[in-house]
């Protein structure tokens, strides 16, 4: 079998860096992706989730733009980009599909100034999620930057895509969303990985442009943050009164609650402090369950602006909910919650 520093060197050649781009052209994210074939290079959904270009560069320093998705899964978290791989070599993949628990695998970690070190993890378990399909449970957990890198066997197969979301959408600026520090920690902790066997691409020749995607509601609108929001969260029950701040927020609602509220706070921050809000709420496929009307608003540099809106939680199934606050159409701020039995 190949020692570690070898499967560190053969590996790391196929390893490359995922930039999302924003309308702006900025960078917004950082993720891993390999190269798995020929044109194709493998990453998790949450890696692309949301953006309007991709930036790949390899590990030679080749840095290449693209628009494209040959195929991707919400809900399993995967994508394949189309894009131009050049000379360089692709990864292995491990055939059989099987990863015993209690075998030490390896990953690609990322720590600060984006500098790449190589080191064991532990499969500590295997679940299927309904709906999301099989988990390959790691640890310890690797960095969020991490995410999308391969998950090697001992011999440098590619056994799985770390990641393993299970809250689509849920990968954004801690400046743009505002969860309880609980559901935070579920919503990213990157102690799985996607079985490499679930990640098909169909031999049509047809890919599939970002855009496409958004406009089709397979990719979750990006969210742009707006200087006059100050807070947001959910919660049981809103004070009558406006001007009370003392809501205690809670991210986890049952049906004996009835209803659950979404509050934000705005205040003037620039000059324009006129807009429309408004609010919807989607399952984790991207299905619209909740569309709240849109409310004018004129917000004062003074006094923050409370608005506020409720929904029936009866038709709401077990699971985690995403919640867009738009301010003229754009989502501004985002938050999740969960229902339970």
């Amino acid at each position: 079998p190949p020692t570690l520093d070898e499967i560190y060197g053969s590996a790391g050649r196929s390893l490359v860096w995922i930039r999302k781009m924003d309308d702006a052209d900025r960078q917004s994210d950082t993720s891993l992706g390999f190269v798995i074939a020929a044109g194709q290079v493998v990453t998790a959904f949450q890696a692309v989730d949301s953006a309007t270009r991709l930036e790949v560069e390899f590990s030679n320093g080749r840095r290449v733009t693209t628009h494209e998705l040959w195929a991707c899964n919400r809900l399993q978290d995967w994508a394949v980009l189309k894009v131009d791989t050049g000379n360089t070599a692709a990864l292995r993949k491990e055939e059989s599909g099987s990863v015993p628990v209690g075998e030490r695998y390896l990953v690609f970690n990322v720590e600060r100034n984006q500098t790449r070190i190589f080191g064991g993890v532990d499969i500590t378990g295997r679940r299927s999620v309904a709906g999301f399909g099989d988990r390959i449970q790691i640890h310890p957990s690797p960095s969020q930057e991490a995410v999308g890198g391969p998950l090697l066997t001992p011999d440098g197969l590619v056994a799985g895509v770390v990641g393993g979301s299970v809250a689509p959408g849920s990968r954004v600026s801690r400046h743009a969303m505002s969860v309880s520090p609980a559901l935070w920690s579920r919503l990213n902790a990157e102690s799985a990985a996607t079985p490499i066997s679930l990640v098909r691409v169909l031999n049509d020749g047809r890919s599939a442009t970002l855009q496409s995607l958004l406009d089709s509601g397979v990719l979750t609108p990006p969210v742009t943050p707006n200087p006059s929001l100050i807070y947001g969260g959910s919660t049981r029950a809103v004070s009558k009164l406006a001007n009370d701040l003392t809501t205690k927020d809670t991210s986890e609602f049952s049906h004996r609650d009835v209803v659950a509220w979404v509050y934000t706070l705005w205040q003037k921050k620039d000059k324009s402090g006129k807009g429309v809000v408004s609010a919807k709420v989607y399952d984790c496929r991207n299905k619209l369950l909740v569309d709240v009307t849109p409310k004018k608003i004129s917000l004062s540099s003074a006094v923050p602006t409370r608005v506020a809106f409720d929904f029936a939680l009866q038709k709401f199934t077990a699971g985690i909910y995403r919640v867009d606050v738009l301010w003229n159409d754009k989502p501004a701020w985002r938050t999740f919650l969960t229902v339970i039995d």
